[in-house]
């Protein structure tokens, strides 16, 4: 017995949370009856349907994937050729934990666990995700402090602190960390200062590290990873 939420995420449609709204919105069957109640328990060899689609309980996965420039990170657009099928042929549902732009390379998790990915990209939890980042121009010591403290990048949205460090003065390449995850931000907060990001290339998201990995290579989670996936669910 588990809850119809749970059922819902442990077959990899979507989240719990997403699950909730599904239920109360009359788009969840169990054995050929429209529930409401998210609370219900369901058994083994219950029917369970989602919008007509029958669910299967399916095993939980986590994957590396190092995303090459060009790619989008959704898994299918009509109005894009280059999506996350054509870099991952799974035979099983699979989306990726996070974004990264389509100009954009480096780390991606790709996984089926709606509820993980949920935890990982919400802003209260305040994942620390680092990019190695080539700029057309430098920062001063001045632009630094206020990258680091938080920028107006519009759209009503401000970026709280953040750490940049200066790697490679010849080349303008910066670390840069953040925890927030606004549509294109690390390009925005340089594009305050006048200077354009050339590349942008992802190398961690809390402990998961790109390290050796090369485009379009992709990898299991190793043990130690999958501890850091008991740690955020608790």
């Amino acid at each position: 017995m588990m809850r119809i939420n749970k059922f819902i995420a442990r077959s990899g449609y979507t989240s719990r949370r997403k699950s909730d709204e599904l239920i109360k919105n009359g788009l969840v069957k169990v054995n050929y009856k429209i529930i409401k109640e998210p609370g219900i328990d369901v058994k083994e060899n219950d029917l369970v349907e989602v919008d007509g689609q029958i669910l299967e309980i399916e095993d939980k996965f986590y994957l590396k994937l190092y995303k090459p420039v060009g790619f989008i990170t959704s898994n299918f657009d009509p109005y894009n050729d280059k999506d996350l099928n054509n870099l991952l042929d799974l035979d099983k549902r699979f989306f990726a934990a996070g974004r990264l732009d389509k100009d954009s390379e480096g780390l991606l998790i790709i996984t089926n666990d709606g509820d993980f990915t949920n935890e990982i990209i919400h802003p209260s939890k305040k994942l620390d995700k680092t990019y190695i980042v080539k700029v057309s121009k430098l920062l001063t010591n001045k632009e630094i402090r206020l990258f680091e403290e938080g920028l107006d990048i519009g759209n009503g949205e401000v970026t709280s602190d953040s750490k940049i460090v200066l790697i490679d003065k010849k080349t303008k390449k910066y670390k840069v960390t953040i925890h927030q995850g606004y549509n294109r931000q690390i390009r925005r907060m340089f594009e305050y200062f006048s200077s354009t990001v050339i590349n942008l290339k992802r190398i961690s998201i809390g402990p998961i590290q790109l390290s050796d990995m090369k485009p379009y290579e992709r990898r299991k989670f190793t043990a130690k990873e999958l501890e850091f996936v008991k740690q955020v669910m608790g």
